[in-house]
């Protein structure tokens, strides 16, 4: 099982005591399960997105599940362990992204994505919209980027485990997103990428770069040094140490 250790700021309290809080009232829960047997509404995924309502929970309760999806409703997809030791995965088969978030405002947590494409615009999560938050993901073995923003705006991209992709996070044509807490090592060309303008701590803490040999004088868990973002001119000012 992958383990994942996470430092919290004050930023990440905050958004996980409001993503605790509950959904929207009246909003539904559409449970996912890879076997029939399993005591779920859906078999698929996409079939459940494509059921549910603007803030509805689409929760995926563990299981591996081939091919792509595409969130295109602004739902929370959520994944679960359930009766399995590890979160549901989901498998893009070598074709295409495993998920592609399309609609404004959609919430990614708690999943693991693996096998991406190798093709221009292939991830394990590529985000397209605006205002997405991916949290508490595992991207890893995709033949692109792990998580991709592209020309996604305005989103927050935190706790996540990327590693050993083409590239870690990429940011391409993408404005104003906030990305802290994440942890990008052992990606074949780069760890992080943004030819844009996004901020990469939330003023606490950055982010973990496995490529980036840092030194920590001081020894606060914080890097002495600013991370430099190849592609552009942004910076995370607190890259973590490990």
């Amino acid at each position: 099982m992958i383990k994942m250790s996470i430092k919290l700021s004050p930023i990440l309290a905050l958004l996980v005591v409001l993503g605790g809080a509950g959904v929207a009232e009246g909003a539904a829960t559409l449970k996912v399960c890879e076997c029939r047997g399993c005591g779920c509404q859906y078999l698929s995924i996409q079939e459940a997105i494509d059921i549910a309502s603007p803030g509805d929970v689409v929760l995926v309760r563990g299981g591996t599940f081939h091919g792509n999806i595409n969130v295109t409703k602004p739902i929370i997809l959520r994944g679960e362990r359930w009766k399995y030791p590890d979160l549901p995965i989901i498998y893009a088969d070598g074709n295409g992204s495993c998920i592609t978030v399309s609609a404004d405002g959609a919430t990614v947590e708690s999943m693991r994505f693996s096998n991406s494409g190798n093709e221009s615009g292939d991830a394990g999560i590529r985000v397209v919209s605006e205002g997405v938050t991916i949290r508490d993901n595992y991207a890893f073995a995709n033949g692109g980027a792990g998580i991709l923003l592209d020309g996604a705006r305005n989103s927050t991209v935190f706790a996540n485990a990327v590693f050993e992709n083409l590239l870690g996070i990429s940011l391409v044509g993408s404005e104003g997103s906030l990305l802290f807490n994440n942890r990008l090592y052992n990606n074949t060309e780069f760890d992080a990428f943004d030819d844009g303008m996004n901020r990469w701590d939330d003023g606490a803490i950055g982010n973990y770069y496995g490529s980036f040999d840092c030194t920590d004088g001081d020894g606060d868990g914080i890097c002495d040094l600013a991370y430099e973002i190849p592609g552009g001119s942004s910076s995370d000012a607190l890259p973590i140490v490990s």
